[in-house]
C-alpha cells in the first residue's frame, strides 16, 4: 500500500524540525534562515511554509516537543506509588540526566544558551511558558511529597528549584565537556544531589515517627544524636 499524503506530510514535517535544530545548533538562531533549512531538507522554501508559517514559529515548535517529552518523563514519575522518597527523587534526576545527554537535547540547550535569552528579551517566543512546564510538574511532585509527609511544609515553587539548581549546573558544565569526578557516574551524582537535598527539605527525626529501612515503625530515641539526621520515610504522627 502507498504511503498516505498524511504520513509524507508528517515526514516532511519532522525532517524540517530535525534539520531545524540542526541549523540553529550549529549556526545559531540569527544564523540560519528557512531557506538553508528548507535546502537540507531538499524542498522549495514555499513547500517549508506550508507546515510552518515562520522561523519563530519552527523554533517554537522544537520548544513545544520538548516541553511534551519533559512532561512525559515526569508523568511517568509521578504515577508510581511513593514507598521511598530517595528512590523516587533519584529516579527523576536519573531520568533528566539521561534525558539531557541525548543529542537532541544538547544541540537544543546550544541554541537556548547562545539565543534564547535574545529571543525572550524582543518577544520572538514566550520562553518562561515553553520551558515552565516540566517546572509547574516538579511543583506538583513537590506537593505531593509534603502531603504525604515526606518533607516539610515549603513553598513547592521554590523546593523545585533548588532541586533543579544542581541540576541545571550538570547540564551546563556537560555542555562545555567539563567531566569533573562527580559527573563521571550519574547514579552517584543523583544519589548524592537527592541526599543533600533532603538534608535541608525531608522532616526529621524527632518531629515524627519515622520508619526504617524494612519498614517498621518506631519513635525517635532520647538517645539520637542531637543533629536530628534525615530518616527515609516519615509518617503523619507526632513523635512520643
Amino acid at each position: 500500500m502507498a504511503p498516505s499524503h498524511t504520513a509524507d506530510g508528517q515526514r516532511t514535517r519532522q525532517a524540517i524540525l530535525d534539520a531545524a535544530l540542526h541549523a540553529f545548533a550549529e549556526k545559531g538562531y540569527f544564523g540560519s534562515s528557512l531557506r538553508d533549512i528548507a535546502t537540507a531538507v531538499d524542498v522549495r522554501e514555499s513547500a517549508l511554509y506550508n507546515h510552518f508559517p515562520s522561523k519563530e514559529a519552527l523554533f517554537n515548535a522544537l520548544i513545544i516537543a520538548d516541553q511534551q517529552s519533559k512532561a512525559d518523563r515526569l508523568s511517568a514519575v509521578m504515577a508510581e506509588p511513593i514507598t521511598d522518597v530517595r528512590v523516587t527523587l533519584t529516579r527523576f534526576v536519573v531520568l533528566a540526566l539521561e534525558h539531557f545527554a541525548t543529542p537532541q537535547q544538547q544541540q537544543l540547550f546550544r541554541i537556548l544558551m547562545s539565543d534564547g535569552i535574545r529571543l525572550a528579551r524582543d518577544s520572538r517566543i514566550n520562553l518562561f511558558e515553553r520551558m515552565s512546564g516540566g517546572q509547574t510538574r516538579l511543583q506538583d511532585l513537590m506537593r505531593q511529597l509534603i502531603q504525604g509527609r515526606w518533607l516539610r511544609a515549603a513553598d513547592p515553587q521554590l523546593l523545585a528549584m533548588e532541586f533543579m539548581g544542581p541540576l541545571l549546573v550538570w547540564r551546563q558544565l556537560d555542555a562545555i565537556g567539563l567531566k569533573i569526578p562527580l559527573m563521571r557516574n550519574p547514579q552517584a551524582f543523583a544519589r548524592a544531589h537527592v541526599e543533600q537535598f533532603l538534608r535541608g527539605a525531608a522532616v526529621r527525626t524527632g518531629d515524627h515517627r519515622v520508619v526504617g529501612k524494612r519498614g517498621d515503625a518506631r519513635a525517635p530515641s532520647s538517645r539520637r544524636p542531637k543533629d536530628r539526621s534525615v530518616r527515609t520515610r516519615v509518617e503523619g504522627q507526632p513523635g512520643r
